[in-house]
């Protein structure tokens, strides 16, 4: 009896504990004078809300910022933007539907797509619209997908953030950027590897590490020449922030002599220190062998790191920049 009393006593006292019970989370939207769509906004972003009293929908933008699109140059991702026109009507409804109240129960450890959806008034302002919501944060099956669907679009802006495929590069046998990983702390797996393979009754626990075999530098008398692709930093691609990545510039060959000498030189590089510095200026060397090819990376300035083949961070020697710099 006294549980049902309490329960009945949240019920009429209208409490939000439960999923679907209580008033809508959401507050009213204020109208601005332009869509921010994520990747793309630098001076604040609009906080999303209910479609205020007296504003007059004519249009609704919906930001894709995992769009791609294919140019001369090769394949961006960026964001894209659609205008959409027509009946509001069925999309105005899903976006009244009322968000459940904070869930005070578990929720699943998931991050959730939520749509990016602007209205634009007949005054020229646009209000960022919040999607309804279960208690989880979850978007709710109100038919939003559906009703955006049925809109044209009657016009689209793709905004380019990077290129993720180079026709140039593709046709010079080289990555769109430079990405290399760097293992910090690996010194010892030289050790590891000159100490032999471990006898083979050796005992295997069952959540032993089979130690994997890092490639090394080839001996330098089995060089045959090296490809070398060069990357510049650019903090823009087309107009849009691009920070910190590098974009393909061109490629190079290294004849046999040049070749053994950057390896002999790179192979005795010491271990890089500590460094944040940011390059302009890289170079991916793939050096060809007689029993195959190798790859190493090379930061002309900023750091001035050596990723070696088994990924590990030593610093370039002048000898090695002064080779590969065009």
């Amino acid at each position: 009896m006294a549980i049902s009393l309490v329960g009945i006593a949240m019920l009429i006292s209208g409490c939000g504990l439960l999923p679907g019970i209580g008033p809508d989370p959401r507050i009213e939207a204020s109208p601005v004078a332009d869509v921010a769509c994520p990747e793309t906004y630098e001076d604040g972003y609009a906080e999303a809300g209910l479609v205020p009293p007296g504003f007059s929908p004519v249009a609704v933008l919906h930001c894709n910022p995992y769009a791609s699109q294919e140019d001369a140059e090769g394949t961006w991702s960026g964001v894209l933007l659609e205008r959409r026109e027509g009946d509001l009507g069925p999309l105005l409804a899903a976006l009244a539907h009322p968000s459940d109240p904070h869930s005070i129960g578990p929720c699943p450890a998931i991050a959730y797509l939520v749509p990016e959806i602007w209205i634009e008034g007949d005054d020229g302002t646009v209000i960022r619209a919040a999607i309804p919501t279960d208690g989880c944060g979850a978007p709710k099956p109100v038919g939003l997908d559906e009703a955006l669907a049925l809109l044209p679009v009657t016009e689209e802006t793709f905004v380019p953030i990077s290129l993720v495929e180079s026709n140039s590069a593709t046709a010079a046998g080289c990555a769109a950027q430079a990405q290399f990983l760097i293992i910090a702390g690996l010194d010892d797996i030289d050790q590891q590897e000159s100490s032999g393979p471990a006898p083979e009754d050796a005992a295997l626990s069952d959540d032993a590490l089979i130690p994997m075999a890092m490639a090394a530098w080839p001996d330098t008398e089995s060089v045959t020449g090296a490809r070398l692709c060069d990357y510049a930093a650019m903090s823009s691609a087309k107009g849009s922030s691009d920070a910190g990545t590098t974009r393909f510039v061109g490629a190079r060959e290294l004849d046999a002599d040049a070749a053994r000498e950057l390896t002999a030189l790179a192979r005795i590089a010491s271990a890089a220190p500590s460094c944040t510095a940011t390059a302009t200026a890289v170079v991916v060397a793939h050096i060809e062998y007689t029993g195959g090819v190798v790859v190493a990376t090379v930061e002309l300035d900023g750091c001035a790191r050596l990723i070696d083949p088994g990924m590990r961070a030593r610093t370039a020697p002048q000898d090695v920049l002064s080779l590969l710099t065009p």
